[in-house]
């Protein structure tokens, strides 16, 4: 089982590279992405991400579940606001 979830977290962070690599691509063509297309892309990686890790331990207790959903509707409610400010924070040039 160890194993497992260690391989799912090397999966995990292959996945981010290739998120950030994409995304820097993403952004010499096309430019700079949006507010909105940042924040969905990015939860749904921490989505993605905590999901497959949660995976094995769904498979002993399948009561999981709940405690799935609860953290995604949190990483959504919670989550898709702030990345949205984060992203303000960044990539938007300050006026003083």
């Amino acid at each position: 089982m160890e194993q497992t979830i260690d391989l799912i977290i090397v999966f995990n962070v292959i996945c981010l590279i290739g998120l950030v690599v994409g995304i820097k691509r993403w952004g010499k063509k096309h430019g700079a992405p949006t507010e909105k297309w940042f924040a969905v892309i990015l939860n749904g990686y921490f989505s993605l991400s905590f999901i497959t890790t949660s995976l094995p331990l769904l498979i002993v207790f399948p009561k999981v579940i709940f405690m799935d959903i609860i953290f995604l509707l949190l990483l959504w409610g919670i989550g898709y606001p702030w990345i949205r400010w984060l992203y303000r924070q960044f990539a938007c040039s300050k006026k003083n």
